[in-house]
């Protein structure tokens, strides 16, 4: 009986050390094949001892193999914890610290088996004594030994629930895998608890570690099958399935493993790639020499038929190992579907295409208007100077006065002077038709007091009342503005006149009134949408650049939010209300004027993004309001 028993654990160790010889071998660290190799190493180095046991008639030598087998036994609780928490994802409690506090019992318990001889803290007694007739061992447990039990067992439960966790999980092929794995554990641990609570087998020894080797090898068989990798979670069957981009995996021997639903779905029938060589299956351009091309490992682009029409997609190789290389464990090939980006960028390219053509044709057209304003000024400057001289001669000849003739004289001259201000205004209204191409912040009210400062106001006074940041161009601005203060100047003072009082000569009073001079002059802002009552108007008066407040000695008005515009009003005469818009247009004038004044104001205006509106004051003077500011200073 004990050469069949000897004879069956030595098969046990034999098969159970060539299975985790080959776990280990062929498995990195970290896997759960590796970790379940040093388990069933633990199982074949327990068989080992009971067959140096069985092989003996010497108690001495009898204690010595039973005190061996207890490495063995402490250790394979150990074993199966780490393999659990491995496979279960949760690798990484087992640090160096919780490893070493889970040892402190089975290392204490190993010390108290080999020094049994000494105490009886393990065994109560150890004696001699006989079984079928042949000397055996008997030993009677201490105290020490039902801790090492409570404690094998309960690091054993705790790793079968994590195993029970997993078969419960939502992955109906994880639930499968870990209740084979629960099987196989519990019926060796079932055997194991049966002879510790008396029941004993032919032969004096824990028959346990035969029993997880017979459960062992055909699990290991059933992991030389399928791969042990595969008994990692597999989550990415819900996630590797479900994504919407096609993905394979190859092996070393550049064969599809594995693809997706995306992948069949554009290049064929699983069945058709599974074994494929994987040039077969994947663009040519993606490969030379029948090997994925070195720029793989980056994006590459390439395209692809599938329903019916080419669709573009990035193509990327990625190892499965990166560190032993693809020759290890093979590679990733995943494709990125671009086809709506890359339709996206090309009508981008295209309408920017469009754009840059515009933007040169529109340059080349401005260019040419300067040009030609510049010709056309040049050579109207030698006839405007000939009638000139020509009217000066004519003048001088005439001796005595001829009241129609000197009138049709001087209207002549005022013909010159409108033509000379024509020629001279062209090549200006030439340059600022253009758009404002870099604006900077700059602010009302010092914009406004700089243009003051340089027209020729005589006597009319400045009122600022409220400013704000605007993004433009300073100098174009400030010439809008001056051009503004000029034209209230020219048609909204009569000289000799005082304020109020004057015949009408074309301006905006009702008919049979006096006309109106100007006395002053109004920069502000047009607030937004309930926007709170304007602070007091700041006045520059006439050329002094001395700045003083309107009221009772009030603080100038500061800087706030971007309001929606902002205005220039007067309080002269006005403008005819059926003109206002026409005052606009090149060539119209409010009076003897060039007609170009307001145009150019308007020109840079739109130049920058706004719009101007004429109207009128409160108190009836001409008001122009400039709107949209808003917009341009984000």
């Amino acid at each position: 009986m004990y050469a069949y028993a000897t004879f069956v654990f030595l098969l046990a160790a034999v098969g159970g050390g060539s299975v985790a010889a080959w776990l280990l071998a062929t498995h990195d660290r970290g896997q759960p094949a590796f970790v379940f190799g040093l388990f069933m190493l633990t199982v074949a180095g327990w068989s080992l001892a009971h067959v140096g046991a069985l092989s003996t008639s010497s108690i001495t030598w009898q204690l010595r193999y039973t005190q061996l087998s207890y490495v063995a036994v402490v250790t394979t609780p150990l074993a199966w914890l780490t393999f659990a928490l491995v496979y279960t994802d949760r690798g990484e409690l087992l640090s160096a610290r919780r490893l070493a506090l889970l040892s402190a019992v089975p290392a204490l318990t190993l010390g108290l088996v080999f020094t049994a001889e000494y105490h009886s803290l393990f065994y109560a007694s150890i004696a001699a004594g006989t079984f079928d007739g042949r000397p055996a061992l008997v030993t009677e447990s201490g105290p020490w030994h039902a801790v090492n039990i409570v404690y094998s067992y309960t690091v054993l439960a705790v790793g079968s629930g994590l195993l029970l966790v997993a078969a419960i999980a939502d992955s109906r092929l994880h639930r499968r895998q870990s209740a084979v794995l629960l099987v196989c554990v519990l019926v060796p641990w079932t055997v194991n608890a049966a002879y510790h609570v008396g029941a004993r087998p032919i032969v004096p020894v824990d028959p346990s570690p035969l029993v997880f080797t017979l459960v062992g090898i055909p699990l290991a068989a059933v992991v030389i099958r399928t791969d042990l990798r595969t008994f990692v979670p597999v989550a990415h069957r819900r996630v590797f399935r479900t994504l919407g981009d096609p993905v394979f995996v190859v092996g070393p021997d550049d064969r599809v493993l594995d693809a997706n639903d995306a992948a069949t779905a554009v290049f064929g029938a699983l069945a058709s790639l599974d074994g494929c060589r994987v040039e077969e299956v994947l663009p040519a351009a993606l490969f030379a020499d029948g090997r994925p091309r070195p720029a793989l490992g980056d994006a590459v682009e390439c395209s692809i038929a599938h329903g019916g029409e080419r669709r573009r997609y990035l193509a990327q190789r990625r190892d499965i190992d990166p560190e032993r290389g693809a020759d290890a464990w093979g590679y990733i090939v995943s494709f990125t579907d671009i086809t709506v980006q890359q339709r996206q960028r090309d009508a981008l390219t295209e309408t920017n295409a469009a754009l840059r053509r515009q933007t040169d044709a529109l340059e080349l057209k401005n260019e040419q208007l300067e040009r030609l304003a510049g010709v056309v000024s040049h050579d109207l400057e030698t006839p405007l100077a000939t009638g000139e001289g020509l009217l000066y001669l004519i003048r001088a000849d005439i001796d005595d006065g001829n009241p129609e003739l000197e009138q049709s004289l001087d209207d002549l001259e005022t013909v010159h002077r409108r033509l000379r201000a024509f020629a001279e205004a062209l090549p200006e209204l030439a340059r600022e038709s253009t758009d404002v191409e870099s604006p900077v912040d700059c602010d009302l009210a010092e914009v406004a007091g700089d243009a003051w400062r340089v027209v020729d106001t005589g006597d009319l006074t400045l009122a600022i009342d409220g400013t704000c940041a605007l993004r433009a161009d300073p100098r174009r601005l400030q010439q809008a503005f001056e051009n503004l203060f000029r034209n209230v100047v020219d048609h909204g003072v009569r000289d000799g006149s005082p304020p109020g009082n004057g015949p009408s000569s074309g301006g905006g009073a009702p008919k049979g009134r006096p006309r109106r001079s100007a006395t002053s002059v109004t920069v502000g802002t047009l607030p937004a949408e309930s926007a709170a009552p304007p602070a007091p108007a700041t006045q520059i008066a006439g050329d002094d650049s001395t700045a003083s407040t309107a009221g009772n000695g009030s603080t100038p008005p500061t800087v706030g939010a971007v309001p929606s515009g902002f205005y220039v009003e007067d309080d002269g005469p006005g403008l005819p209300a059926e003109r206002r818009e026409a005052l606009l247009e090149f060539g119209v004038g409010t009076g003897s004027g060039s007609g170009y004044g307001l145009a150019i104001v308007r020109t840079i205006v739109e130049a920058h993004g706004w719009s101007l509106r004429v109207t009128e004051s409160a108190v009836g003077g001409a008001r122009f309001e400039v709107r949209g500011i808003d917009e341009g200073a984000e």
